[in-house]
C-alpha cells in the first residue's frame, strides 16, 4: 500500500500543487460561469471544489515543517496513512469534470449571440443597412452602406434623414449615374453595378436598405430584347401570312382564268360549229356565253366601300345575282368583314359550280354566339365539297378569329359559321 507519508517530498509537492490548481480552477468556474451551467451543475461544481480543497488542506498539513513538526492535526496524520491511490482518482475525476465545465463554457461563449457578434454580422452583409432614430441620428450603419455613401456622394452618413433626402432628389458625383428618383432611388456605380435604396419606418426607428439589383436589371433588359425580337418575328409572320393569302388568291384567279380559257374555247368551237352547219341548240350556246360573262364580271374586283356587306351586294348585282340577308348582322366590323368574305367566296362558287342566281345569308343570334348560314338556289352538289384555295383562305381567317365552319351538301348545300360572343377578332 502506497501512503502519502511514504512518498518523497518532490511527489508530495507535485500532488499538492495539482490539488491547488484544480481548486483554483473550480473556484473560478463556479464564480464566472457557474450560473450559466445550470443550478444542478453549479452545485456539483461547488461540491467537487470543496472536496478538492479539503484533500488539499489535509495533505498540506502533514508536510512537516522543520520548525513545527508537532502541530499536525490527528485527522491529517490518519489521512496520510491511507492509500494515496483513491484520493488521486477522486482528484482526477474532479479535474476532468472541471475541465469539461471550462470547455463547455468556452463553446457556449463561441456560440452565444452578443452585441459585438450582431454588429460584426451586419458589417459583413452584402446588403447596405442603416438604422437611425426618427430625428435622423444614426444608430448603426454597416460597411456596405458607408461604402455606397462615399461612392455616390463622396461623404459618410452623418444624418439618416439628410442622407435619404440626398438619395431621393440630389445629384450624385460625376462617375455615378442616377437611374430613378422617388421612393426607391437607383444608381449605377462606376463598376456598372446597380443599387436600389428603400426606406422603411419601424417602431421608434427608421431603416434604410440598399440592395444590389444588377442581375434584376439585366434580366429585364434581356426580357425587353426578347420581346422586341418576338414582335419583329410576329410582324414577319403576319407579313408572310398576308403574302400567302395574296399568293393563294392569285393562284385561284389564275386557275379561274385557265378554266375560263377552256370554257371560252369550248364556247367558240360550239358557236363556230353552229354557224357553219346550223347544227345544235342555240339557247344552250347562249347560256354558256352568259355564264362565262357572269364569271368574268365576278372576277373583276369591285371598288372598296365602307361596308363590306354592301360591297358584296354590289358585286352580286353587277353579275345579275341577288344576295338576301335575313337577320341582324353583328355590329363588330371585323366580324362583318369575315361574313362578307365568306359570302363572296360562296357567291363565286355558286355561280361557277351550281349555276345559282340567288344567295341567302341567314343570321341567327343566340345568347352566346352568332350563327350565319349560307344557301343558294343552285344545283345540289353530287358529292363532298372540295375546298379550294379561296375557301381555305377564308376558313383559316375565321378559325384564327375563334370561329368555326361546317359544310353540308345533302339534301341542300349549307355552309354554317359560328362566332362566339366576347371573342376578340383580328382579321
Amino acid at each position: 500500500m502506497i501512503t502519502f507519508a511514504s512518498l518523497p517530498m518532490t511527489l508530495k509537492t507535485i500532488i499538492s500543487t495539482s490539488f491547488f490548481m484544480t481548486m483554483v480552477a473550480g473556484i473560478c468556474v463556479c464564480i464566472l460561469v457557474g450560473r450559466k451551467q445550470g443550478r444542478a451543475k453549479q452545485c456539483l461544481l461547488i461540491l467537487c471544489t470543496s472536496v478538492n480543497a479539503a484533500m488539499l488542506l489535509l495533505y498540506v498539513s502533514v508536510i512537516r515543517a522543520e520548525r513545527a513538526p508537532s502541530n499536525i492535526p490527528a485527522v491529517s496524520l490518519w489521512f496520510e496513512q491511507r492509500n494515496v491511490i483513491l484520493p488521486l482518482l477522486v482528484w482526477l475525476a474532479i479535474s476532468t469534470f472541471v475541465i469539461m465545465a471550462i470547455v463547455d463554457a468556452v463553446n457556449q461563449h463561441k456560440k452565444a449571440i452578443t452585441p459585438s457578434a450582431i454588429k460584426e454580422s451586419l458589417d459583413h452583409l452584402e446588403t447596405g443597412l442603416c438604422f437611425a432614430q426618427p430625428n435622423g441620428l444614426v444608430l448603426l450603419t454597416n460597411y456596405r452602406m458607408n461604402e455606397l455613401s462615399h461612392a455616390i456622394f463622396g461623404t459618410s452618413i452623418q444624418n439618416a434623414n439628410l442622407f435619404w433626402k440626398a438619395l431621393s432628389s440630389e445629384q450624385p458625383v460625376e462617375t455615378v449615374t442616377r437611374i430613378t428618383f422617388g421612393k426607391q432611388p437607383e444608381f449605377r456605380l462606376p463598376d456598372n453595378t446597380i443599387w436600389t435604396f428603400h426606406r422603411e419606418t419601424l417602431v421608434g426607428a427608421i431603416q434604410i436598405t440598399a440592395a444590389d439589383t444588377t442581375r434584376q436589371h439585366q434580366l429585364v433588359d434581356e426580357l425587353q430584347s426578347r420581346h422586341r425580337e418576338l414582335e419583329e418575328m410576329n410582324a414577319r409572320i403576319r407579313g408572310y401570312g398576308d403574302k400567302v393569302d395574296e399568293y393563294v388568291s392569285a393562284r385561284e384567279r389564275l386557275e379561274t382564268r385557265v378554266n375560263l380559257h377552256g370554257f371560252l374555247g369550248q364556247a367558240l368551237l360550239m358557236t363556230r360549229h353552229y354557224l357553219q352547219y346550223e347544227n345544235g341548240n342555240p339557247k344552250k350556246i347562249i347560256d354558256i356565253w352568259q355564264r362565262n360573262i357572269d364569271v368574268l364580271r365576278l372576277e373583276i374586283e369591285p371598288q372598296q366601300t365602307t361596308d363590306s356587306m354592301a360591297s358584296l351586294q354590289n358585286a352580286a348585282n353587277a353579275i345579275g345575282m341577288q344576295v338576301h340577308v335575313n337577320g341582324r348582322l353583328p355590329e363588330n366590323a371585323q366580324t362583318r368583314k369575315l361574313i362578307a368574305a365568306m359570302g363572296a367566296e360562296t357567291l363565286t362558287n355558286a355561280v361557277r359550280h351550281a349555276d345559282a342566281r340567288q344567295l341567302w345569308i341567314d343570321v341567327e343570334e343566340t345568347e352566346t354566339a352568332h350563327v350565319i348560314r349560307y344557301t343558294n338556289d343552285g344545283t345540289v352538289p353530287k358529292g363532298p365539297i372540295a375546298e379550294g384555295g379561296g375557301l381555305g383562305t377564308v376558313r383559316r381567317k375565321i378559325e384564327a378569329a375563334g370561329g368555326t365552319i361546317s359544310i353540308e351538301a345533302d339534301p341542300q348545300f349549307v355552309l354554317t359559321i359560328i362566332f362566339q360572343k366576347g371573342v376578340t377578332m383580328d382579321v
